[in-house]
């Protein structure tokens, strides 16, 4: 999330900032709506794995 791979080479800090803002702003929706703070914590890592799912697809699709 916010464009830093986990293998490096790639990313910025801005973008980093930014992707921590994006779940940050997910999880206080989630806390908001009532979500119980478990729930919050399994969304949240759904959301990091589904954005790690999708980087590798991406970097295998380039190759």
């Amino acid at each position: 999330i916010g464009g830093t791979s986990l293998f490096g080479g790639r990313g910025s800090i801005i973008g980093s900032v930014l992707g921590a803002f994006i779940v940050q702003v997910f999880t206080t929706g989630l806390s908001l709506a009532r979500v119980d703070d478990y729930w919050q914590q399994f969304a949240a890592g759904i959301l990091v794995i589904v954005a790690v799912t999708l980087d590798q697809q991406l970097r295998r699709a380039t190759k």
